[in-house]
């Protein structure tokens, strides 16, 4: 019995000392759960709040808070410093800050105030990204240049190029021409053109006689060989006003960075407009006879499809041409014989132009009246006519 009884002291003081030692790693062990549900919590509240900014593109105040809020273990305080920040790459970028008081303090193996707070900052990014999915197609982009787009053109190579920036090269086949036009259109070191790679050149895409347009003959001529044509070339000078001295036509390419610099290279130029020479020159980045002149190699695929765009922001100094091309079958022939969609962007033109696109297009192309920028971002996305997947990207 008393060896018992010692056996029994013995056991009460060790565990007397061991106590503060116990106590010890059981706050220890508090903390560590506390702390560790917080970072997780606080990592789990960012990243849901931030995919919901980034895919609602909205850094609205109550989702958000009412996300991190919903995250919060009922032993952390009410939320602090958090913030939210969304850019205009469609990139959001939410961070918050958790903190706890550490339960039963006095026992940790440290000295902890009284006041201290523990806390765990959670950071996030993400980024909406648009990719383009698209079966083969070739685009010519037929742009007025002259030189009342002085003040809107900067606005319209920024819609082009956010469009074809969202075009993901690796699972596409897109191919783009560009074609700038004012009074007429110019061309530098073309192949089929032996004397403009010593100097740009103006080129003339109407058949003339007895110095007056035969609508009949330049829609017969549309898709000849160039060796066939006559194309009055001349070395475009600004007293003449015969075309643009920096802004020439770019064949069609994939490079989607090489369209990109060329759209935002253009400049403005010359005091009228002749769409229907933007327009014939278009169809002549398309075709597959003038794809070999440029020495582009076509693209073989039951799948292709051609479109021309065409956009201007006013009417033409010769508007009886247009419409003699018309009468003459001009829009016919290119959307019936060479398969060529088109697509006419009106930047507030007369209704008077409206009408002359709409019989141009007939019921297979397509006409757009754009008032302001916003429309014209709109129409222009339309009639590339592209089809986008979204996904979210952590961490940019």
């Amino acid at each position: 019995m008393i060896s018992l009884s010692h056996q029994r002291g013995a056991i009460a003081l060790t565990f007397t000392f061991m106590l503060p030692a116990i106590m010890s790693l059981l706050a220890i062990s508090v903390f560590f759960s506390m702390y560790s549900q917080v970072v997780i919590r606080a990592g789990q509240a960012v990243d849901s709040a931030v995919l919901a900014c980034t895919y609602q593109q909205s850094d609205n105040p109550v989702v958000t808070d009412g996300i991190l809020d919903y995250y919060r273990p009922n032993f952390v305080l009410p939320l602090l410093g958090n913030s939210v920040e969304l850019n205009s790459r469609n990139g959001c970028q939410i961070s918050a800050q958790y903190r706890f008081d550490p339960v039963i303090a006095g026992s940790l193996p440290i000295e902890v105030d009284g006041d201290t707070q523990i806390s765990s900052n959670g950071l996030s990014r993400s980024k909406l990204v648009q990719s383009v999915i698209q079966n083969p197609v070739d685009f010519s982009l037929v742009l007025d240049i002259s030189g009342s787009m002085t003040w809107d053109l900067p606005e319209l190579k920024k819609i082009i190029t956010d469009v074809i920036n969202d075009i993901d090269p690796k699972s596409n086949q897109v191919r783009f021409s560009v074609v700038p036009f004012q009074t007429g259109v110019g061309i530098t070191d073309a192949p089929w053109l032996a004397n403009s790679s010593a100097s740009p050149k103006c080129v003339d895409s109407l058949v003339y006689s007895g110095g007056n347009l035969d609508a009949n003959k330049t829609v017969q001529s549309l898709n000849y060989a160039s060796d066939r044509l006559n194309f009055n070339e001349i070395t475009p000078d600004p007293w003449l006003d015969r075309c643009s001295e920096t802004s020439f036509i770019l064949p069609l390419t994939s490079d989607l960075d090489q369209v990109m610099r060329h759209v935002d290279s253009l400049e403005t130029s010359g005091s009228s407009t002749a769409s229907y020479q933007g327009f014939i020159w278009g169809v002549r980045t398309l075709t597959e006879q003038w794809q070999k002149e440029w020495k582009v190699v076509p693209v073989q695929s039951k799948a292709l499809t051609q479109r021309l765009i065409l956009f201007t922001d006013g009417d033409d100094s010769r508007r009886d041409y247009f419409n003699d091309l018309m009468a003459a079958g001009l829009c016919d022939a290119i959307q019936q014989d060479l398969n060529i969609e088109v697509s006419f962007i009106g930047f507030g033109v007369s209704a008077d132009r409206i009408q002359q696109f709409k019989q141009c297009a007939g019921s297979r192309g397509a006409v757009f009246d754009a008032s302001n920028s916003t429309d014209l971002a709109a129409y222009f996305k339309d009639a590339v006519n592209v089809k986008t997947t979204e996904r979210i990207v952590f961490g940019e």
